[in-house]
């Protein structure tokens, strides 16, 4: 792509801003889950039931962002699926019931995976224009926006403003700021693949950034749903301090994504795959080994400073591989990463009753070793790799 350096500048500002909204509307609503069960008076099981659905619609629609965005572009894409998002949040906090919360739900979970999906498409086709690593750092936007969106949610709970108010004007402001960074930033004209065959499936090229994006993303969902129970049942600390691991994983994993296109463009893309990967292996490895609040946290610290960089550049890796159809590649590769999402904290539960918490970890420490071993298949062909 060509352009001046203002208006990729402007779209590189543009698509950060996307970003930052995509974590700070799904925020919202993870930060108040126990208001809404609270509000609908849900059991457990009830609210498993709408957390399925908003994984199961996150899921399908991932699969078909990759021929959508094909047909109307990543800038569209992104439009359609911030509104479909944000309109997501007050139709949650409206359901009066589970029979309504439950496609409120699949509404949320449908907008973040197409606007998850075009942002990232867009980003792939700003970078491949700057000439340069710039990847990472969008994604550092969306843990910036998640960390925002989280704190407004804790203050509306602290000041019992109830999800009816919170949700409703997150919302608006939310949509109001995706739409002038997608109409005014994002770069014009057609993405490149755009109007070709919909249905087309993505290349072998892809399949090991899949693999490497599923154990990426299995990685952080682990630390997401079991750090702070690890803290609190294994190593014995408080509620309060089992809390800052995640807080600890978060800003580590936001500094990373940061710096990291910086360290890329100088040691390469394999190289700094692999580095990513020793370092989140040891970071499960401390956590197992050392029981101690203290050690876990700082375990959850350096699983963050190595996770942070192993999706992005997978991602990014997927969209040159396949430059005739970025999107398609992208969407391919985010399907498989969110079903390790989705699907690898249920399994650590089991795993856990089994051989314990600490061996569960270490499981999945041992899976990210082998993104070790499929680093070379995100060799770009440049001088820089």
């Amino acid at each position: 792509m060509s352009g001046s350096s203002g208006v990729l500048r402007r779209a590189r500002v543009g698509v950060s801003v996307v970003f930052a909204v995509c974590g700070a509307a799904f925020a919202t609503w993870t930060a108040r889950v126990p208001a809404v069960q609270e509000n609908l008076g849900l059991g457990a099981g009830e609210l498993a039931v709408g957390l399925f659905g908003l994984a199961a619609s996150s899921v399908a629609a991932l699969m078909a962002a990759g021929p959508l965005i094909t047909a109307i572009g990543s800038r569209k894409g992104a439009i359609a699926g911030a509104v479909i998002l944000c309109a997501g949040l007050p139709l949650v906090a409206f359901a009066p019931n589970l029979a309504v919360l439950v496609p409120a739900l699949v509404v949320l979970g449908a907008g973040n995976s197409l606007i998850d999906v075009s942002m990232n498409a867009h980003a792939a086709r700003v970078e491949q224009a700057y000439g340069r690593p710039i990847f990472a750092g969008f994604h550092a936007f969306w843990s910036v926006g998640g960390l925002a969106g989280s704190g407004v949610a804790g203050l509306s709970a602290a000041l019992q403003i109830p999800i009816g108010v919170h949700f409703p004007a997150a919302a608006a402001v939310l949509i109001l700021i995706a739409l002038w960074a997608t109409t005014r930033c994002f770069l014009g004209g057609p993405d490149q693949g755009q109007g070709q065959s919909a249905f087309a499936l993505p290349g072998k090229a892809v399949i090991p950034m899949g693999a490497i994006a599923f154990a990426g993303f299995l990685a952080e969902g682990t630390v997401n749903d079991w750090g702070a129970v690890f803290l609190t049942s294994v190593s014995g600390a408080s509620e309060a301090v089992g809390s800052l691991g995640y807080v600890a994983f978060s800003i580590a994993m936001i500094a990373v994504r940061l710096t990291v296109d910086r360290l890329t463009g100088r040691i390469g893309v394999v190289t700094s795959m692999r580095v990513a990967a020793v370092v989140t292996v040891a970071g499960f490895a401390l956590v197992a080994a050392i029981p101690v609040p203290t050690f876990g946290i700082l375990g959850f610290v350096v699983i963050g400073l190595g996770v942070a960089a192993i999706v992005p550049l997978a991602w990014s890796s997927a969209a040159r591989r396949q430059p005739e159809n970025p999107g398609q590649a992208i969407a391919a590769v985010a399907t498989c990463g969110y079903i390790g999402f989705l699907i690898g904290p249920v399994l650590v539960g089991p795993l856990a009753e089994t051989i314990g918490y600490r061996s569960a970890l270490a499981c999945v420490g041992l899976l990210i070793i082998t993104v070790y071993f499929l680093a070379p298949t995100v060799r770009i062909t440049d001088r820089s790799q």
